[in-house]
């Protein structure tokens, strides 16, 4: 029986602190696709959709599940998706309690991106064996967010599954495909042949792990400052080469040559929250080329405004817009329109107002969390 239209859980993956105990400082907890129930059978293929993270939070606040990694086919997907589960900036809550925002999802079923021949929408997680997650505690702070971990946690993954033998009926992914930036009025071409969609060539389709030239992944990832804020309303780049982040999965700046390319969808940034509270912060937005998104009557003026308690990108848990007990979240805002980062630098970048700095300390540090999709045109 057909139910490949069907929404079906394809990995559970549930932290049992009563059996487990705590998660460590700065472990990581990789439980098997079998313990996660994210197992295929061999006739079977499956695109993960979207992801719920149900964060840990003890009668003391949030703790500390500092990163959630998808691992589809024994692969750790962290270059492209790597996601906070810290309660006040996670990047993927439960969908039944979102607030009036769509929830993030890694691309457009096959179904729908098929009927209208668009390719570069399908960049769901292709998965042909088994699908699980993994989660890393962070360091210990004293105050919350706490490591370690100290209880329940669950990461759920949710998309379609398929027979092989239905997969023909979707006949071909076409190409050349295209991804434009109205802003700028730049189009970036992908060519590639057409792939027959069959239980073979299911790996090679958008977010599968053996594309050929150009690959087309989705992107999630934060990235949190490492260092404080120049306290003049100068430009902080969340950048590893300086020192402005912990690691690669947080380096958020980019010099890209015609081989390499991001289509930016979606930007937050978590204020006046703890252990997020950006005392100072001022405004966020993105620098192209040398060129400030979004535009405004001068550069200082230029970006989002995202001032404690006027925050326009939002995301994570509703606090402060809400209180602290209300059990709601923001998705991670779409932008008005895209931007594309493509044989040029790019990245994101915050200002504080200039009265103090954005400090790198937990509880007045800051994060923030960026979607799209990742091109690459080089083997």
């Amino acid at each position: 029986m057909a139910d490949h239209y069907e929404m079906r859980l394809l990995c559970d993956a549930f932290y049992d602190w009563s059996t487990l105990g705590n998660h460590a400082v700065n472990t990581w907890w990789r439980p098997t696709p079998a313990a996660a129930f994210g197992e295929l059978e061999s006739d079977e293929r499956a695109e993960v959709i979207y992801a719920e993270i149900w964060s840990p939070v003890s009668l003391t606040g949030d703790e500390a599940l500092k990163k959630v990694v998808i691992v589809a086919d024994g692969q750790e997907l962290g270059k492209y998706i790597s996601l906070c589960g810290v309660r006040s900036a996670v990047m993927a809550p439960p969908k039944d309690r979102l607030w009036g925002s769509k929830l993030y999802s890694f691309g457009t079923p096959l179904d729908i991106t098929q009927a209208v021949q668009n390719p570069v929408a399908n960049t769901t997680i292709k998965v042909k064996q088994n699908l699980t997650v993994a989660t890393l505690a962070g360091p210990a702070s004293g105050v919350p967010p706490e490591s370690p971990i100290t209880t329940d946690y669950r990461i759920r993954l949710w998309g379609r599954v398929y027979n092989v033998n239905e997969l023909p009926r979707f006949g071909q992914m076409g190409f050349p495909a295209y991804l434009t930036e109205r802003t700028r009025n730049r189009t970036i071409i992908l060519k590639k042949d057409a792939i027959a969609i069959t239980g073979e060539t299911w790996l090679t389709l958008p977010g599968g792990k053996d594309q050929q030239i150009p690959k087309i992944n989705p992107f999630a990832r934060y990235a949190q400052n490492l260092l404080a804020t120049d306290g003049m309303q100068g430009d902080y780049q969340f950048r590893l080469q300086t020192g402005g982040v912990v690691d690669e999965q947080e380096n958020m700046y980019w010099e890209f040559d015609e081989l390499d390319a991001l289509f930016v969808e979606g930007l937050g940034i978590k204020t006046g929250a703890i252990p997020y509270l950006a005392t100072n912060i001022a405004r966020t937005g993105l620098r192209i080329d040398g060129s400030y998104h979004p535009k405004g009557p001068t550069t200082r003026l230029s970006m989002f405004s995202t001032t404690v308690g006027i925050n326009e990108l939002n995301f994570g848990h509703l606090a402060p817009m809400a209180p602290v007990s209300h059990p709601y979240y923001a998705a991670i805002p779409k932008l008005p329109q895209p931007y594309l980062i493509w044989n040029e630098i790019g990245y994101p970048v915050i200002r504080d107002d200039g009265v103090g700095a954005v400090a790198l300390a937990i509880p007045n540090n800051t994060i923030i969390a960026m979607t799209g999709k990742r091109i690459e045109m080089r083997g």
